[in-house]
């Protein structure tokens, strides 16, 4: 079962993750800040990351820089779900090191199959 954390403090985001994660077997932690998601990976490496842009405490990409630090985590997937998904944003994100950036509102069956793609490669 692929292990997920993710990173949400919008409690009606984290409800829809939580569903569609369990129609698809995954097994999710849910935190509303970053650094509940640092903690667990430093005891636990996850399959992938799920952050928001702006956290209480660190924002996303400030956790996506730490999370990238821990030892064995340096190519760690991380999709960013984000109502900031501007252009700009976006590019920022991915040469910080996001595998991928989606608007708010997404399509939770994108973000399940992108999620798919990004676990099964590490498999590999």
């Amino acid at each position: 079962m692929k292990r997920i954390l993710v990173a949400e403090d919008d409690l009606v985001i984290s409800k829809l993750y939580q569903l569609h994660f369990q129609r698809h077997q995954f097994h999710g932690s849910f935190f509303t800040t970053g650094d509940g998601v640092i903690q667990s990976t430093r005891h636990e490496r996850p399959d992938l990351v799920i952050l928001d842009f702006e956290l209480p405490g660190l924002s996303g990409p400030e956790v996506m820089r730490e999370l990238h630090q821990i030892p064995g985590c340096e190519n760690l997937p991380v999709i960013f779900v984000t109502g900031r998904a501007t252009p700009a944003v976006i590019e920022d994100l991915r040469k910080a090191g996001a595998h991928a950036v989606f608007g708010k509102p997404f399509s939770p069956m994108q973000l399940i199959q992108l999620i798919t793609q990004l676990t099964a490669t590490q498999a590999e």
